[in-house]
């Protein structure tokens, strides 16, 4: 099926890297890319000269380019010409980003990284905040530097698996994404040791014993959801650190992965809302994640239930 991914433009580094992202995921979906700039409208207060026109036309010019710069750097680096632009003023570029995905029937929205974020990881700035808690379109996260490592085709979609109900959702949908193309599907547990939580006056072997026990409740987790895909040729790995961003190194990610991620049940629905488990994987990996609202579908919008 055909759908709209609309891309967060801005004319930087971070900007082509939702550009690259956006790219990829158009070999998963066979997407329309609606390529949006949100620039802040110039304040409103009299003025006796035509100062404040010519910077209206300033501004709207440099919105007009940024566009135009990215439909072109589609068109010459991943020959992609389906592409519609679109400028619009708004104080909140998360808000305006709302506004043109719900305007453009957008089933993803795609940004690049925040500013100062760690190289090849992601970093979730204010406006990325303020999608994951809005949206009800899939919100598609690039990291730091992915218009130089983006592949040209994916090769595995891994699924966060947290709890059971929330983790089916994730995996249907990656599924559905990957059958068409041939690629793997894993379902991936990162768990955090009690040391953690706890202290380091856990003993050691009852650490040890928990984190076993832990284990294989996750991978029965992991094989349940997996039961309800139908499929023998989905697999799952539960990797453990004492911290987050050490237990997901332990899976070892590549530049042909992607991560997708369900929003938690305790969230309204249609909506975006992180879990917590969830929030830490996003904030510490280093691949592009998709993270998907409650109730999400794969289906028109008006087939949605």
């Amino acid at each position: 099926m055909t759908m709209n991914i609309l891309v967060g433009v801005t004319p930087d580094d971070a900007g082509e890297d939702a550009l690259a992202l956006a790219a990829v995921l158009t070999r998963l979906t066979d997407a329309r890319i609606e390529l949006t700039h949100i620039f802040p409208p110039p304040f409103e207060f009299p003025s006796l000269t035509s100062v404040d026109a010519e910077w209206r036309a300033f501004v709207q010019e440099r919105a007009e380019f940024a566009v135009s710069e990215a439909a072109e750097l589609l068109a010459t680096d991943w020959n992609i010409t389906n592409v519609s632009t679109e400028t619009r003023a708004n104080p909140s570029r998360g808000r305006g980003l709302l506004a043109a995905a719900k305007e453009n029937d957008a089933r993803v929205i795609v940004i690049g990284p925040a500013p100062s974020g760690r190289k090849g990881a992601l970093s979730l700035g204010s406006v990325a905040d303020r999608l994951l808690h809005n949206s009800s379109a899939v919100i598609a996260l690039a990291p730091e530097g992915y218009r130089e490592t983006a592949p040209e085709f994916l090769r595995r979609l891994v699924v966060a698996c947290p709890p059971a109900d929330e983790s089916e959702l994730a995996a249907h949908t990656a599924l559905r994404l990957a059958t068409p193309h041939g690629l793997s599907v894993e379902l991936l547990t990162p768990l955090v040791s009690p040391s953690r939580v706890l202290g380091s006056r856990v003993p050691r072997d009852t650490e040890r014993a928990f984190m076993e026990r832990l284990t294989e409740h996750e991978r029965e987790v992991q094989a349940a959801v997996i039961a309800t895909l139908g499929r023998d040729d989905v697999t799952g790995v539960v990797t453990s650190g004492d911290t987050t961003d050490r237990a997901l190194a332990r899976y070892g990610f590549t530049d042909e992965d992607l991560l997708v991620l369900a929003s938690s049940n305790e969230g309204p629905i249609h909506r975006v809302v992180l879990g917590d488990m969830t929030h830490r994987m996003l904030r510490h990996c280093d691949v592009p994640a998709m993270v998907l609202p409650r109730s999400f579908s794969l289906r028109p919008e008006k087939d949605n239930a």
